[in-house]
């Protein structure tokens, strides 16, 4: 038995003369198992080659019992066999439909790069090994660069370090293990990502943000639930919005991670603008209350001070929330793509589904709104209790001017707009014809 060590610090054992690997030490009981696998090999007709491997390793059995594990590796083929019937839908990942047999190979082939990552012993790396982790990089930086929603596994910046570093390391071939070991992550991770949008089916994922099953049998249903309809109203449609991305993120119970890096990213850097602009408004909100028209802090209740108030309170539930939410969204329930699938496939099973996550995303937002509206009501109560009349005939046209303004980006920008504006379009009698724009 020969002592290896894997890049990354794990060790484990390999008999070079029969061509096993273990990351046990039970030697003769290893000895044993290998005799009885190896012989039901030949008599299967099995191949063991020169290129292929037996992996004995431990297993967690019934009721916490230990019990023992293998697999064959055939590494001409760069596939895994074994020698009993395996049920393969277990290294399926839950991906549901896998029918055809080359799909049900590239599941397998994932697995063998997880092998080649685990143990990388002493293998010789050809030019053409890189050649081929060249060009998948180069494929995937093409479409993370061109494309709004990338299949890609990986962000465009990282894939960009993967091709730097394969260039580099190019020429080491004194270091297979360590080579395999960089090599086994973008193959496995690739390959994984190919198995599971049904990569080279009839039907296969081309969009990260499509679904690949009947409406009938997908996991989530589209469009937004009644919940966020009626939510919505309150949260000036920005929950709405959020749903639609989690939706686009999470496709199939798959969570695209580049994706969703770069949407936690926005969360955050929107929830710190918001964290400054409430800031202000608390000041602002402070700096009315003490000025002589509202009692200068010792008036009694009136309307205007009453709004102002309540100003000061979603201002401060804005600075709440946003300062909470930036702090989850840093620990460990979002710091991978497992634990990420992990929270969303929690929150789906949840009372409200991933509706929950979206309305508590808008927060911050609305109670910013909420707090500003609040405030421009005090002071709009403030100044139309003027019994100027004068003063507010001229004012008012300008009020409402401004009010109008204000909420045209809310209305427009979530569909009211248009379907104001389809409405307005079949009423009129220009040329009888309705107008419509055509996107090329």
């Amino acid at each position: 038995w020969i002592k290896c060590t894997q890049p990354e610090g794990a060790p484990y054992y390999l008999h070079e003369e029969k061509r096993i690997i273990t990351d046990l030490t039970e030697s003769q009981q290893l000895l044993e198992m290998s005799d009885y696998l190896l012989d039901r090999a030949r008599q299967l007709g099995l191949p063991f080659h020169l290129d292929a491997e037996l992996v004995i390793t431990e297993v967690p059995g019934p009721k916490g019992r230990r019990d023992f594990g293998y697999y064959f590796v055939d590494h001409r083929r760069r596939l895994l066999f074994w020698v009993d019937d395996y049920d393969l839908s277990e290294v399926f990942f839950n991906v549901k439909g896998v029918t055809a047999r080359d799909h049900m190979k590239q599941a397998v082939i994932t697995q063998y790069w997880m092998h080649v990552g685990l143990y990388p012993n002493r293998r010789e790396l050809k030019v053409d090994d890189y050649e081929e982790l060249r060009n998948i990089l180069i494929c995937a930086i093409a479409d993370a660069a061109t494309s709004q929603t990338p299949l890609a596994p990986f962000d465009l910046d990282s894939m960009i370090r993967m091709l730097d570093l394969v260039e580099k390391l190019e020429g080491m071939l004194n270091s297979a293990s360590p080579m395999l070991f960089v090599r086994s992550i973008p193959q496995h991770v690739g390959s994984s990502s190919r198995f599971i949008n049904f990569s080279g089916q009839p039907f296969a994922r081309l969009d990260a943000g499509k679904s690949i099953y009947a409406p009938h049998h997908r996991l989530s249903s589209s469009g937004s639930s009644f919940l966020i309809r009626i939510i919505d109203l309150f949260l000036f449609q920005s929950a709405s919005g959020h749903l639609e991305e989690l939706k686009q993120m999470w496709v199939d119970q798959i969570v695209h991670y580049p994706s969703w890096q770069k949407y936690i990213a926005k969360l955050t850097s929107d929830w710190a603008r918001f964290t400054i602009f409430s800031t202000v408004l608390l000041t602002t909100d402070v700096g009315l209350l003490a000025a002589p028209t509202l009692g200068g802090g010792g008036g009694g209740m009136t309307a205007a001070v009453a709004s102002v108030y309540l100003s000061i309170f979603f201002s401060v539930a804005s600075i709440l929330t946003s300062i909470q939410l930036t702090n989850r969204v840093c620990g460990k329930e979002y710091s991978s793509a497992t634990s990420t699938s992990v929270l969303l496939t929690r929150t789906s099973k949840s009372v409200f589904g991933t509706d929950s996550l979206a309305i508590m995303y808008s927060l911050p937002y609305a109670f910013l709104v909420w707090g500003i509206f609040l405030f421009v009501l005090g002071i709009s109560l403030l100044v139309f209790s003027s019994t100027n009349h004068a003063m507010l005939a001229s004012l008012a046209p300008l009020y409402f001017l401004l009010f109008v303004c204000s909420i045209w980006p809310s209305i427009s920008g979530r569909g009211a707009y248009e379907v104001f504006e389809k409405s307005w379009w079949r009423r009129s009698l220009i040329g009888g014809k309705s107008v419509h724009a055509t996107e090329v």
